[in-house]
């Protein structure tokens, strides 16, 4: 009895690690596949200076003479093309476009959207949206492009223009003629595609200049008939743009209006059959920004140590530089550069190990902590705000249960 039951349950484990990305985890440092969710950063070129930005707020001050010169970088196409090619081939599914510059400040974005399409890669892009203009949004389109993140930061012209000192309250009324020919284009091409693209995202990082502003911010997804509108709290960097947190009389108004919101949209929905308009990850929003700490900057407080970190084994982060982050809040922790070596290498160097190792144990007290996220005096960098909790949580929603019964962590939640 005893030998047959060791049968069935080393059978079980055996069909399970055939899930190669479960096989690493099991493994606990290495990885058996690449990641499935790829982070580049064409370029740290930007056209603008949103004042919560950590890399381009006039809040910064004047910049020593090595971050201006690292705002300049850029990657080549070859290099991107390469990079990609070889992504395809580790098994990558996702990629998106984001980071410390605007992607369409990059030369040649097109042509990297389109080749990245081809390569079978579903496609998200973060985007202030100022350069796109109708000839843009319909070749958008015609890509398939999967979805769209909309950085605007406020819901009408007047906060638009005030939380973006180098923009006209005009930027925002063309941003949102633009949003409805590419929402147009989209609908016609529907005709034919019964899957809509792209998914607009509208992306709303709430702080104390914008926070009033999360009406009209509803109201506009209403209008466009936006897919999904999300929130996320601001990103500080302490001495610099510490100035934009809430305090407590603030941060009780946006749980209201936010909740108000919710509420408003589930309305809409219910009036309006099959347009989809919700606030995104509403519940971890809540949870988040309800933190005591909150009004300090520090959100994940109560929710980074619930579960181990498994980024290490989906997700890596590509920079204009060519240097790779194991997450998206290790921008001080190169694991290896893509103008010295492949991807591949890369991937599963000791350096990455190193960070699976250590970010799925997610011990407090590890020193290796400190250099996670933009705070240089924190203990432990991962309770600031963490990017990727989302893929965190999913993983864990996965692979929670399994890892437990294996003895890997001892408590599920």
């Amino acid at each position: 009895m005893i030998r047959r039951l060791y049968k069935i349950i080393n059978s079980k484990l055996h069909w399970k690690t055939k899930d190669l990305v479960l096989k690493g985890i099991l493994n606990g440092s290495q990885a058996f596949t690449g990641p499935s969710t790829v982070q580049f950063d064409v370029t740290n070129r930007c056209n603008n200076n949103c004042i919560c930005c950590w890399n381009n707020s006039p809040l910064l001050g004047e910049l020593p003479e090595k971050a201006k010169k690292k705002k300049a970088d850029e990657l080549p196409l070859a290099l991107i093309k390469r990079i990609l090619k070889e992504l395809r081939k580790m098994g990558t599914k996702n990629l998106f476009f984001a980071g410390g510059g605007e992607p369409f400040m990059h030369p040649d974005i097109m042509v990297i959207l389109s080749f990245a399409k081809k390569c079978g890669m579903k496609i998200f892009i973060n985007t202030n949206f100022t350069l796109i203009d109708e000839k843009m949004a319909r070749e958008i389109v015609d890509i398939k492009i999967d979805m769209i993140h909309v950085s605007l930061l406020a819901g009408s012209a007047k906060v638009y223009s005030a939380v973006h000192p180098n923009r006209p309250e005009e930027t925002f009324y063309k941003i949102k003629e633009v949003l409805k020919c590419l929402i147009s284009q989209r609908q016609k091409k529907n005709q034919v595609f019964p899957i809509p693209f792209p998914h607009i995202d509208l992306y709303y990082v709430i702080f104390n200049k914008n926070y009033q502003d999360i009406n009209n911010m509803i109201e506009l997804a209403m209008e466009l008939k936006a897919n999904t509108l999300e929130f996320m709290p601001v990103d500080i960097i302490p001495g610099k743009t510490d100035v934009l947190l809430l305090n407590e009389m603030q941060k009780k108004e946006v749980l209201s209006q936010v909740l108000s919101g919710k509420q408003k949209l589930d309305d809409f929905n219910r009036r309006h059959c099959g347009v989809v308009t919700f606030i995104e990850q509403y519940m971890p929003f809540v949870e988040r920004m309800s933190a005591k700490s909150a009004l300090r900057g520090e959100y994940e407080v109560n929710t980074i140590t619930r579960r181990p970190c498994y980024v290490g084994w989906v997700f890596a982060r590509i920079l204009a530089d060519g240097n790779v982050n194991p997450c998206l809040k290790a921008h001080r922790i190169s694991i290896g550069n893509v103008y010295k070596q492949s991807f591949k290498e890369i991937w599963n160097g000791k350096k990455e190990q190193l960070f699976r190792n250590k970010s799925f144990k997610l011990d407090r007290n590890d020193k290796f902590f400190k250099i996670i996220g933009n705070n240089p005096n924190a203990g432990f960098g991962c309770s600031s705000s963490c990017d990727n909790i989302q893929i965190n949580t999913e993983m864990h929603d996965k692979y929670g249960n399994i890892l437990r019964e294996n003895g890997k962590i001892k408590e599920v939640h």
